[in-house]
């Protein structure tokens, strides 16, 4: 379950009020900003250190565009790739640069082009980009010019760097120097990082230079193979956590929940909560009542979640653990008139094997005559405090039909989402 800002405070003993202080920097990456309490303190130097093949270029042009579009300055200096590249890269996600190269509040830094021998087509650029104390003398004149409340600088890539200096210490030093002369800039630092087969001493060294570091990894759990990011150091409190991610076009990073299981008793309202929580949803049906599994998949403030519900009659009991597989959550739907079937409901959950995971109870047909209230559902289920019981509602009883899942109330709905993403990320 998701730490809340007050008992990370308590945790760690600090005063959260520290984010108004520090007027925290939002980086738009759904959950991102949440685990460091508000965002980024201004100045601050972040590692985006990623396993090779995993993506971390996206991660910061998705910060580098919402900051750009809430008024501060960027520089993207790039040594891997022509800069125009990058700026395609940005459009397919619907991040358009151009804008803001015309207005003067954002521009390419090109470390790439000299490598080749090749003239560069950009305002600012390094004749020597494989000189890191060239660089840590060019790049405050170009922050000069750019002078604003807060400045992004994303450098890509590290790894470029490291791989065509041999000299591991000269290396180190010149991050080091660089990272302090562009502080004095109001500068916010991205560094982009893939872990290759170096000594894990660099590494670890390199990491240590960062007030900020944010893994990008791959993990396989059992036959998913699922990308997850997680902060690991960072000058403010924070909650090290692995938060699922897939990267979409047009959109960017969006937390991803690659399975939530919705269960319950039979009629209890599972294809209709699928149904109304989801941008597309499929039903197998027969004879009016689902047999098999509701699939729906949602997109909700930046979070993409995909749901599984499984049928409710005793019968299909012994496939319950396969369909609870992989889960990283559960919905109980329950029928509020209904309590004689809260018991089938919380044997359902045991049954799929998630007795584990975090859950939500979706209390249906809450407005119904008989229709109990959210603290004697929690007392007859035996629920602890910490799990989320929402009621819900039908938006129109009049509407429903044999054989078609009822539209439940949005803002329900939204609730229902509102506290699963609580407890799952």
């Amino acid at each position: 379950m998701a730490f809340s800002k007050e008992k990370i405070a308590r945790k760690h003993k600090l005063d959260f009020t520290e984010g108004k202080k520090y007027n925290m920097v939002a980086t738009g990456v759904p959950k991102l900003d949440d685990v460091l309490c508000g965002g980024l303190k201004p100045q601050s130097t972040v590692l985006l250190c990623s396993q090779p093949g995993v993506e971390n270029v996206e991660f910061a042009l998705q910060t580098l565009f919402n900051r750009l579009k809430a008024g501060d300055h960027g520089v993207y200096l790039v040594n891997n790739k022509l800069p125009n590249s990058v700026k395609l890269l940005a459009e397919e996600y619907g991040w358009d640069l151009g804008d803001y190269q015309r207005q003067g509040t954002f521009a390419f830094f090109d470390a790439y082009s000299a490598m080749l021998s090749l003239k560069s087509g950009t305002e600012y650029y390094s004749s020597e980009p494989q000189n890191m104390q060239q660089l840590s003398e060019v790049m405050p004149e170009v922050l000069a010019k750019l002078e604003n409340d807060n400045i992004i600088l994303i450098f890509d890539a590290l790894s470029t760097l490291i791989d065509s200096t041999k000299n591991e210490d000269e290396v180190l030093a010149g991050i080091k120097k660089f990272l302090s002369e562009v502080r004095k800039y109001n500068t916010i630092s991205f560094f982009l990082f893939t872990e290759w087969l170096y000594p894990k001493s660099l590494t670890n060294k390199i990491k240590s230079l960062f007030e900020c570091v944010i893994e990008i990894k791959a993990l396989e759990r059992s036959v998913i193979l699922q990308k997850y990011f997680s902060v690991v150091k960072a000058p403010q409190a924070f909650e090290r956590k692995d938060i699922p991610f897939k990267i979409i076009k047009p959109g960017g990073v969006r937390v991803f929940i690659p399975k939530i299981l919705v269960t319950g008793p039979y009629h209890a309202g599972k294809t209709s909560f699928v149904h109304s929580a989801s941008t597309k949803a499929v039903s197998v049906n027969r004879l009016g009542t689902t047999v098999a599994l509701d699939h729906g998949h949602v997109e909700y403030k930046g979070y993409e979640v995909d749901l599984f519900g499984t049928p409710g009659q005793e019968r299909f009991d012994p496939i319950l653990e396969l369909l609870g597989g992989e889960s990283l959550g559960v919905v109980v739907v329950i029928d509020s008139t209904m309590p004689k079937d809260f018991g089938r409901a919380k044997e359902m959950v045991k049954l799929s094997n998630t007795v584990d995971l975090p859950v939500v109870v979706v209390a249906n047909k809450a407005n119904m005559k008989g229709a109990l209230t959210v603290d004697a559902i929690r007392k007859q289920m035996k629920l602890p405090a910490n799990v989320p019981v929402i009621p819900v509602v039908a938006e129109n009883m009049a509407d429903v039909k044999e054989g078609k899942p009822c539209q439940l109330k949005s803002e329900d709905v939204q609730k229902v989402f509102s506290a699963l993403l609580e407890v799952v990320v």
